[in-house]
């Protein structure tokens, strides 16, 4: 076993892996076994065999640390106060400490409060949990730092996330940062500080504070005042969406967020000071080991500062005492530190990106590099390195962010070194505004310079934004080649292992989409309180009736629902995508859709004459320049087999503004069973729809999410459907759907379906039988 602490943090991280659904009895059971396992370890006289206990020692011990995180995350007494809380109570009054200092936005903030005691109806009680608050309004209040107690009157409920495969996950984020409700506040102005924070973390705070205030006086406002306190506090509150859209699209994202570089960066600036002053071995470490530690305290201790941190303060112990590291080794000591202190952290997104770019470099570079002529300022380490990292995130990028980002390899030789020189500017301001304050204009111009040059960087990609590649994530054939290539660039053969490689990274892009089964599918997607159908026809071809929409404008149910759900089957092109009418809730999504995914044409019904939203999706489909077909009742179309008839609206003259009874209504029949998908029609639609002959189907996509102003009796007798999904929000406002529309449909017979509590509904056809199936289940139920 070379490198014995690398290998214990795999076993150790599989376990985390495996064990978060063991409860009570199986995490008694895994700790026991463990162990026994590390016993046997120690008393085994052969090698191999203490090697291979050790490994399942470590195993087991993880799935128990796992067990138990999830076992004390579900017994705090806040996840269980906000699942009962019913929906459209008032608010309470929370009191507790902040956790992390107020993150001010533009038009809201948001707090993250550990709460102890909740005052409800008059009366009070110790409550104990994390709950992250929505503050809303523009408006001021008190400066909040890291450890202030805190008092404010906020709504309470659950974290509600989306049922539907590939998509964010909400409340499973909620549990790997530790925080057990959800609230809503509507003003700054109504916190009430009524303690301040005491200690280091307060002092961390203050210094937080106190750098912010001096970047705000000095950088000139805009993106680079944002980034040059992203690179030296962890601040990235004044990161605009388009300046962090196109980091990502460039594939260098990652330096927003202080990582390792930064972290050795400052340790080895204070190591070469140190070394000046005439320091010795042991005063260099423990002044750089207690100076990181508080400077990952002051960052925020996000995973990759914690594991640089580890691995740096290991490193300097290591030479104090004169005693050799392997890098390898050191990475899997920094992985069990943080596992055993957070074991979900195994499946953080920033852990997993972290860890694998650094073991990528680590392994990778000195075989990539090897008989390579040696380049002014050693240019053929950094391209090895950037090549390496790459390298090993590619099955995590298209995974996590359905991107391959080739450009990243050339970008990141200039973001990575200008991030650096961004913080050493940042940290320089801060120093000069204290001790030379005439200096202190002047720091900050060149702090501007460094971070705008950063922010041209990433512009780089748009040059050629074909190299922007959305894809799902690797297939089984693309995952072996990545992992050939890797082995082969390790074993020496690098021209080998680097076609292998540029194999994998093509892969996503160029493998045909899912084969079709002969069958008609219909996905109606959990996307909250809006709608969002996916149609695959017998021949494998996918349609997209509607996008879902945003939660205030903040969070694209198309990128982070839709399309992640269409990557997660693998598709790679929508042929048509129908906007049933272009409510947020229905169209919000379809602009990303346009930009992430090959379309070949939009249905659309008649264009309003003066409408905010229908006006936004129109400059989107103009700029998509994608085919656009307005349709009404009485056309027919093909799709792959599968009869399409638009029902509705009725050809008329355009309305002023987006109306629901204004819906494209479709049936899609395949044999003799009929789908019927309504959009938001309601009672003047429905009737519009009983003017024809025969509007009989199996299968019915609700009206309106189920609203009591829709499924009239007579339309719901009409339609006679074996199966009705409603499409909602959970805990959504409205009501939706209601009891009375439940018991219509339960009593015409049919099995009725809804997102907001069955999550994404599952139903196809052969033409004859019917089928449904639900997330998790474990295979399908026929309904008829």
């Amino acid at each position: 076993m070379p490198r014995p602490l690398l290998a214990l943090a795999i076993a150790f991280g599989a376990g985390c892996f495996l064990g978060g659904a063991s409860g009570r009895l199986g995490g008694l059971a895994l700790t026991g076994l463990a162990a026994a396992l590390l016993l046997l370890a120690v008393v085994a006289r052969n090698r191999r065999a203490a090697g291979v206990a050790l490994l399942g020692g470590a195993l087991a011990l993880g799935s128990a640390d796992a067990a138990v995180e999830r076992l004390a995350y579900e017994a705090a007494p806040l996840l269980a106060f906000a699942d009962a809380r019913d929906i459209g109570a008032g608010p309470v009054a929370l009191q507790g400490t902040a956790r992390g200092d107020l993150a001010v936005f533009p038009d809201r903030a948001l707090l993250v409060l550990d709460v102890d005691r909740i005052e409800d109806a008059g009366r009070a009680r110790a409550v104990s949990g994390r709950i992250r608050i929505d503050i809303g309004g523009q408006a001021r209040g008190p400066v909040v730092l890291d450890g202030d107690g805190l008092r404010l009157w906020a709504t309470v409920g659950p974290i509600t996330g989306f049922r539907t495969p590939g998509a964010f996950d909400a409340r499973e984020a909620g549990f790997h940062d530790g925080v057990h409700a959800r609230g809503a506040c509507k003003s700054q102005r109504l916190l009430e500080v009524r303690a301040r924070g005491t200690g280091l973390r307060a002092v961390a705070a203050r210094l937080r504070q106190h750098a912010r205030a001096v970047f705000a006086r000095f950088v000139p406002p805009g993106p680079e005042d944002g980034l040059v306190r992203a690179m030296v506090l962890g601040d990235r509150t004044g990161i605009d969406d388009a300046t962090a859209d196109a980091f990502r699209a460039a594939g260098t994202y990652h330096v927003l967020a202080l990582s390792g570089a930064q972290v050795a960066l400052v340790a080895a600036l204070l190591v070469g000071a140190l070394r000046r002053l005439g320091a010795g071995p042991v005063t260099q470490a423990a002044v750089t080991m207690a100076a990181i530690a508080f400077y990952a305290l002051l960052v925020g201790g996000d995973v990759p500062v914690v594991r640089a941190a580890v691995m740096a303060a290991a490193v300097l112990l290591g030479r104090a005492l004169e005693l050799d590291g392997d890098t390898s080794n050191l990475l899997g000591l920094a992985a069990l530190v943080l596992l055993a202190h957070r074991p979900s952290n195994v499946t953080d997104v920033g852990f997993q990106l972290s860890f694998a770019a650094t073991l990528g470099i680590v392994l990778l570079t000195p075989p990539l590099v090897a008989g390579l002529p040696r380049l002014p300022l050693r240019a053929e380490l950094a391209v090895a390195g950037s090549l390496a990292a790459q390298a090993a995130l590619l099955p995590l990028l298209a995974a996590h962010f359905h991107r391959t980002a080739p450009a990243a390899l050339v970008l990141n030789l200039l973001a990575v070194p200008l991030s650096s020189a961004v913080l050493v500017a940042g940290l320089a301001l801060v120093a000069g505004a204290l001790v030379l304050p005439p200096l202190a204009p002047l720091l900050g111009d060149v702090a501007w310079v460094l971070a705008h040059a950063l922010r041209r960087s990433s512009d780089l990609a748009t040059l050629a934004p074909t190299l922007d590649w959305r894809v799902p994530a690797l297939s089984f054939l693309a995952l072996a080649a990545w992992a050939a290539g890797l082995a082969r660039i390790r074993g020496g053969r690098r021209t080998a292992g680097l076609a292998l490689l540029l194999v994998a990274q093509l892969a996503p892009a160029v493998e045909p989409g899912p084969p079709g089964d002969g069958r008609l599918h219909l996905a109606v997607l959990d996307v909250g309180q809006g709608d969002a159908l996916v149609v695959r026809s017998p021949r494998g071809r996918s349609f997209v009736v509607d996008a879902g929409g945003s939660s205030r404008g903040r969070f694209d149910l198309g990128e982070r629902v839709v399309g992640p759900f269409l990557w997660s089957t693998g598709v790679r092109r929508v042929d048509t995508i129908v906007v049933t009418h272009a409510h947020p809730d229905h169209a919000g999504g379809v602009p990303f859709l346009l930009r992430a995914f090959g379309v070949g044409e939009v249905w659309e019904g008649p264009a309003p004459r003066t409408d905010r939203a229908y006006a936004m999706l129109d400059e989107a489909l103009a700029r998509a320049r994608v085919g656009r077909r307005a349709v009404v009742g009485g056309v027919v179309a093909d799709w792959d087999g599968v009869s399409v008839e638009v029902l509705g609206p009725r050809p008329r003259r355009p309305p002023r503004s987006v109306r629901n009874d204004d819906s494209i209504v479709l049936a899609l029949k395949l044999g003799d069973v009929r789908f019927l998908l309504t959009g938001d029609i309601e009672a003047a639609g429905e009737a519009e729809l009983l003017r024809n002959e025969s509007l009989g189907a199996a299968v019915l996509k609700v009206p309106h999410h189920g609203s009591r102003s829709s499924s009239r009796p007579e339309f719901v007798a009409a339609v006679g459907p074996v199966v009705a999904v409603a499409s909602a929000g959970a805990r959504n406002p409205f009501g939706h759907p209601h009891p009375d529309v439940l018991r219509r449909y339960r009593e015409a017979g049919a099995l009725v379906l809804r997102t907001d509590r069955d999550g994404t509904t599952f139903v196809s056809t052969d033409g004859r039988r019917v089928w449904i199936r639900n997330p998790g289940e474990g295979g399908e139920t026929r309904v008829r």
